[in-house]
């Protein structure tokens, strides 16, 4: 197949870090693949991941090439605009498979609307053409800042579902939003886990050393509880010796929320490394002996820390939601999605405490995550996929049209007839057998 993948290439990303594993498994298998990057802006200083294959920015490339040159345009969506913002030119050229790597997207919404200039009118407009004139209350108190909460947002106005209805094919992460996909994408929808390419880091418990190093990686923003696991350690004086280290990019207004937290609770031992590149990662992952990989709430598609930890050979806490809920029980240590502290401490503590069970479940969960994580299994998920939309295509063309002369005439979709129309058209597409 001529592939086209659309990704965010910025060194930054993390889904730019995953495309570049999975394309150059493609282009082993034979296909012919460029990569499309979609950061909102093509920035000459930024660091992209390194890659054998041809690759462009959106924003100097004919997309009107996408219909003829490529059998399959495959779009990473993620919910971050600087990052993802050339995704809605590419979906408006070309029918398109869409990667949801977040299930929230509404503030890729928000950044789409900010930086096209449009006003309160188009966002109301937005939502209730997606979610119905129901949602119009919805709509009104996310922009009005009556409804702050990620969580409440996540619950009613995802978006999710605005960017499905623009793709022609749709690929999930989970099962918990394979359902909005499936509602608004008028193509096939596929559930696969998410790939997450192997590290340098050594498998296995790390090295003798001092106290236990407990570690959470990522962009800490609130939502990955880290001041919850600083109150849990904290409050135990088993767990007072823990080094508790944060691995990633943070805000100085939430690393003095931290350091404010641990000075309250008495725990001393709180190192916040901030940013690292690569090869430091790979040696905090090497010196952690159990990671936590929170999130209050489970905004993405799947959680690439939760996945770094397992493949580390590390013991992993995970809330019981979204993603991580759907983990094997036996491989991560679920703890209440509400995140109660008391059942964190608990857990903590019975791992500090037990070596074995620390290096028996980290090897375990190593060995299913080099399974089941890898670039090879991915691409075949990608193969399999984008051959189902493209033998789609000519139902998905006849039924649009029809449903257009339908919805003309006043037939609702709940019409027996509409039903009876869908079944003739399946029937008549059906692929042939033997």
């Amino acid at each position: 197949m001529r592939i086209c993948w659309v990704t965010p290439l910025s060194l930054r990303s993390s889904i730019g870090r995953v495309s570049a594993g999975v394309t150059r498994e493609l282009a082993a298998r034979g296909h012919a693949v460029q990569i499309l990057r979609c950061e909102d802006q093509d920035d000459a200083a930024e660091a992209l991941h390194a890659t054998a294959l041809p690759v462009h920015h959106w924003r100097g490339y004919d997309l009107s090439r996408l219909r003829t040159e490529f059998d399959v345009v495959v779009v990473n969506i993620g919910d971050n605009y600087l990052f993802h913002g050339g995704v809605f030119a590419i979906l408006d050229a070309a029918p398109c498979l869409g990667i949801f790597h977040d299930f929230y997207l509404y503030n890729l919404f928000s950044g789409w609307l900010y930086y096209n200039g449009l006003d309160y009118r188009r966002h109301d407009a937005e939502i209730v053409a997606t979610y119905g004139p129901e949602a119009e209350t919805h709509a009104v108190a996310v922009r009005s800042g009556q409804m702050p909460d990620m969580g409440e947002i996540a619950r009613h106005v995802p978006m999710t579902e605005w960017l499905a209805a623009r793709c022609e094919a749709a690929l999930a992460h989970a099962n918990f939003y394979a359902a909005r996909l499936e509602a608004a994408c008028p193509g096939p929808v596929e559930v696969t886990p998410l790939c997450c390419p192997d590290r340098a880091t050594p498998p296995g418990p790390p090295k003798a050393k001092g106290p236990l190093t407990v570690t959470t990686v990522g962009v800490m923003n609130p939502n990955k509880r880290v001041a919850d696991v600083i109150r849990a350690l904290g409050g135990s004086e088993t767990l007072k010796a823990c080094v508790y280290r944060l691995v990633g990019p943070i805000l100085d207004e939430e690393r003095a929320r931290l350091e404010a937290v641990a000075a309250e609770v008495g725990f001393e031992n709180l190192v916040i490394e901030g940013p690292v590149d690569d090869k430091t990662l790979d040696q905090r992952l090497d010196e952690a002996d159990i990671i936590c990989a929170l999130r209050k709430p489970v905004l993405e598609g799947a959680s690439g820390s939760a996945c770094e930890g397992m493949l580390s050979g590390r013991p992993t806490i995970v809330p019981r939601a979204g993603f991580y809920g759907e983990l094997p029980d036996d491989l991560v240590f679920k703890i209440d999605g509400e995140i109660v502290i008391d059942e964190l401490r608990a857990v903590l503590e019975r791992l500090v405490g037990d070596q074995t069970l620390r290096r028996e479940t980290g090897k375990a969960a190593r060995a299913w995550a080099l399974k089941t994580l890898n670039a090879a299994r991915y691409a075949e998920t990608i193969e399999r996929l984008a051959e189902v939309q493209i033998t789609s295509r000519p139902l998905l063309s006849v039924g649009r049209r029809i449903g257009g002369e339908l919805n003309a005439m006043g037939l609702s979709a709940g019409d027996p007839a509409a039903s009876r129309i869908a079944a003739t058209l399946q029937k008549l597409f059906a692929p042939l057998e033997g």
